[in-house]
């Protein structure tokens, strides 16, 4: 991930860059694929009157009860958005999702990432398996092997404000918020979140070579397996990876004029309000 500099010159030269590189994906992508942008247009505005859950991967959505959350889905209509590897964990069994948002490029090219080869090949194959709408950026849509799908725009500008999928993100290219955009775009009256965390920082440790490593935790991680501690090599310092996590939390205040509430009551995200009358959490949980 790049980081922006408050320096003038780079920003100019990153508002350059951003320019140039909409306009090439519009001329190398859209063009060729227009008509199934088109078909991803469509659905602007029509989920009005209903309700959506947008999961992230957080250790937050451990807090949910997967029972009562199913029971909303099927007897109330709340419609499910789910992103990554949520398909393979032991929620997908009991929450089916009704849309599905990928984003990262070793979903489509597994073979290129030999660590991961294997997980994904089995992600993919599972959601290949269901009849899941799917999200997938516009230059992979024809090989997505996926039954019900839809092209996204998958480029941005952050000098932009609004949310839209056919169009250039606002805010950084992260999978979870491209998942509450496409929510926020088909127009939900009310649309709940859970595992936005980002609060990964709050366990960062650097070694003695300076290095920086976190502890990489989602909801699905089994109970007493040890989190796996991640390199991060995005950020040269320390001050450089909290200046991009403020970015997090400022893009998501673009989201605000929807209305979207954010289940996880103590969270780090204040950006939208928390009080809801839903029982969906664990009886064990606070």
């Amino acid at each position: 991930m790049k980081y922006l500099d408050l320096n003038i010159p780079r920003i100019l030269l990153f508002w350059l860059d951003t320019v140039a590189r909409n306009w090439y994906y519009r001329l190398t992508v859209v063009i060729r694929n227009f008509g199934h942008l088109q078909h991803t247009r469509r659905l602007k505005g029509t989920k009005k009157g209903k309700v959506a859950l947008v999961l992230a991967n957080g250790p937050s959505v451990g807090k949910l009860d997967v029972q009562k959350i199913a029971r909303l889905q099927q007897e109330n209509g709340f419609e499910v958005f789910a992103v990554n590897s949520y398909i393979s964990s032991p929620l997908a069994q009991v929450i089916a999702p009704d849309y599905y948002l990928l984003s990262d490029p070793a979903f489509f090219n597994p073979e290129k990432y030999p660590h991961l080869t294997e997980r994904l090949t089995r992600d993919i194959s599972l959601l290949s398996q269901t009849d899941v709408t799917c999200f997938v950026p516009l230059e992979h849509y024809r090989t997505a092997s996926f039954r019900r799908k839809y092209g996204y725009y998958d480029r941005g500008n952050l000098f932009l404000n609004r949310i839209t999928i056919t169009g250039p993100r606002s805010y950084v290219s992260m999978t979870a918020y491209k998942a509450l955009a496409a929510a926020c775009y088909m127009g939900y009256s009310q649309i709940y979140i859970c595992g936005f965390d980002n609060d990964y920082f709050l366990n960062l440790m650097v070694d003695e070579k300076n290095d920086m490593y976190y502890i990489d935790r989602h909801f699905y991680d089994k109970p007493g397996s040890t989190p796996s501690k991640i390199r991060d090599t995005n950020a040269r310092s320390v001050g450089e990876l909290l200046y991009f996590h403020h970015y997090l939390f400022k893009h998501l205040e673009k989201f605000k004029s929807y209305p979207i509430i954010n289940l996880n009551r103590e969270g780090l995200v204040d950006c939208f309000p928390k009080q809801h009358s839903l029982d969906v959490y664990k009886t064990d949980v606070a």
